[in-house]
């Protein structure tokens, strides 16, 4: 399986604590389901209640083409709703850049740089051994990727059938992580068509929010030849 990095350029892990940032480097790390970031709760800094899931909600109605019956309709006031597995898809959230927005709004303390993109995906993806599985196609898998942020009036239909894509997306309102996921599942949650899809009128509710969500440790061996941490 191949790892696909488009840029060689360092990628940052922020934390509140030095000691989990010395951890990283250590290769301690720790994956958490999607549904941790869709019930946190810090007024949008972490926490996302759509995490995981993807709407398209065009401006002027849903239009919808019945090709039996050759009729074209518009729903206004509709969106298409799909949701994937958030229980059994894992991420490890880091960001492209290093800013003072980030180390501010993450509260961090910490803050591990990755050197080396390439061969850190590389090494959490060799560490994970089967059932686990990656996105993408058959002989194009890979942990690792750019996370795109969209607008629901701008959402591309064709990624509501397909979870690794959904796991890559989030909101533009968090467009100011500049995010990069390492993202696995043990289920088969990434594969095509595992997903979760309605047609929805008015507002979409706010999923229930849960205390109990799955996590995932994986050591990697020691990440310091290609990291350095920073500390404030």
């Amino acid at each position: 399986m191949g790892v696909i990095i488009a840029k060689q350029r360092s990628l940052f892990k922020f934390y509140p604590e030095r000691r989990w940032a010395e951890a990283l480097a250590d290769g301690q790390m720790l994956f958490r389901a999607l549904s941790y970031y869709r019930d946190y709760e810090d007024d949008g800094v972490r926490g996302d209640p759509f995490e995981g899931s993807a709407t398209y909600r065009p401006d002027g109605g849903l239009v919808m083409t019945n090709h039996t019956q050759r009729t074209v309709q518009t729903l206004v006031d509709h969106s298409v709703f799909s949701t994937t597995n958030q229980d059994e898809i894992f991420v490890f959230c880091l960001s492209r850049g290093m800013t003072d927005e980030l180390w501010t709004r993450f509260e961090a303390t910490a803050c591990v740089e990755i050197t080396d993109p390439a061969l850190f995906c590389a090494r959490v993806q060799a560490a994970l051994p089967p059932p686990a599985a990656f996105m993408g196609l058959p002989g194009r898998q890979r942990i690792g990727g750019r996370v795109s942020y969209y607008h629901p009036s701008r959402e591309k239909a064709a990624r509501w059938a397909l979870p690794d894509q959904i796991a890559l997306t989030k909101h533009e309102d968090f467009s100011w992580q500049n995010e990069f996921r390492l993202v696995f599942s043990r289920t088969g949650a990434l594969e095509p068509y595992r997903t979760n899809v309605s047609l929805v009128q008015g507002e979409i509710a706010m999923p229930d929010r849960s205390d109990d969500h799955p996590s995932a440790t994986v050591e990697v061996g020691g990440l310091r030849d290609i990291c350095r941490v920073h500390v404030r």
